[in-house]
């Protein structure tokens, strides 16, 4: 709560344009100290600032704002009452007719709830439920990638395999890494992923009852990659109806990533509606997969809550022309993991403030290394 009501203050004092004449208890500052003598002052040339939206995974979203509907519950979104339980609210219907379609929940609604309930950022000026902005890196390359990667490339190996164990599944997908996956990364000079495939990395190691996905030690770039090679694998199996939807569904991913990748933070009309486009095909494209599965009692093509939500980062872009790529979380995980890499190293009683203390160390580094490098330059 407290560390909420540290940045609600500093929004507050973002806007004013000011510096502050107390802290974020409301205390003034200390007669005759530089922050009371300074107070009412301009800072940034008089320049303000604004709250612009909450970045995080969806983990660390369910827990800042207590969610009371996110994955971990039958109601599954905070935006509507699409749910796990009820048959014309399933959020694995991803139709324009779709029951939860009708059902939004506004802001208003949200505020609401009962305190308890209630979103400690509540306080935040400029805060509203539509700021908390989805993350490609999360909800595309470590949710909903891995599960249609390995659901095509497994399926495509059922095809070709009649009768296919788990070993000659194994050693197919150790084919398809030397044989096709590495020539098609050098041919495109595309750095490949470290790690072989495997029937344990698919999720495919013990039983063929269980959903294949792609395993945690593929990270997100690596999974990037591997769906623009399934694109391009599967285009050649295209010798039944559902061989055809499933190169259509892994184009139409890759080429809503490959509009996303050349636009700037905001789309003209013709990338959204590119975008919107190709994002839709490969929705209905994947739900079909899903329920053809399901009628052949097959385990292929789950779908999670996080199809959901890129069906809601479809919508926020036809709505703010907004490119979301700009919006995912690379560099901060990039910055968790200097921390983690800084805590690991520290003692347990101190980790704290040895953390912040080696943080500012490397910031006042990096700080002055770039002046020298401008005062260098003709």
């Amino acid at each position: 709560m407290e560390v909420t009501q540290i940045i609600a203050w500093i929004h507050r004092v973002m806007l004013t344009g000011l510096k502050p004449a107390t802290d974020h208890l409301g205390c003034e500052w200390p007669p005759g100290s530089r922050r009371a003598m300074e107070a009412g002052s301009p800072f940034a040339r008089q320049l303000l600032g604004a709250f612009a939206g909450f970045k995080s995974d969806l983990e660390a979203r369910v827990l800042c704002h207590r969610l009371p509907r996110s994955y971990m519950h039958n109601f599954v979104c905070e935006h509507d009452l699409a749910c796990v339980h009820l048959a014309h609210l399933q959020y694995g219907d991803f139709r324009s007719t779709a029951g939860w379609r009708t059902s939004a929940l506004t802001h208003e609604d949200y505020m609401i709830t009962s305190e308890s309930s209630m979103s400690t950022w509540a306080e935040v000026p400029g805060w509203r439920k539509e700021r908390n902005l989805d993350d490609t890196l999360h909800d595309i390359y470590q949710g909903i990638g891995p599960h249609l990667v390995a659901s095509t490339i497994v399926h495509c190996i059922l095809e070709e395999i009649q009768k296919c164990t788990l070993e000659k599944l194994d050693l197919k997908l150790k084919s398809l890494y030397t044989n096709s996956y590495k020539p098609w990364c050098r041919e495109n000079k595309t750095d490949s992923a470290g790690n072989s495939f495997s029937g344990v990395k698919f999720n495919r190691e013990k039983t063929n009852k269980t959903y294949p996905e792609l395993g945690s030690v593929y990270k997100a770039y690596e999974v990037k990659v591997i769906i623009f090679w399934a694109a391009f694998y599967c285009k050649d199996k295209l010798g039944s109806f559902q061989g055809r939807v499933r190169a259509m569904c892994l184009y139409s991913l890759a080429t809503w990533i490959r509009v996303l990748d050349l636009a700037g933070g905001w789309l003209t009309e013709d990338e959204v509606e590119s975008a919107c486009k190709f994002g839709e095909q490969f929705l209905l494209c994947y739900q079909y997969l899903a329920g053809a599965s399901l009628q052949a009692k097959v385990c292929l093509y789950k779908i999670i809550p996080k199809f959901h939500h890129f069906c809601h980062m479809l919508i926020y872009m036809k709505l703010t022309k907004r490119n979301v790529r700009f919006d995912a979380c690379w560099m901060e995980e990039d910055l968790m993991g200097k921390l983690t890499n800084m805590s690991s190293k520290t003692h347990a009683r101190t980790f704290v403030l040895s953390v912040l203390t080696r943080y500012c160390c490397l910031v006042s580094v990096v700080d002055s290394m770039t002046a020298s490098a401008k005062l260098k330059k003709p």
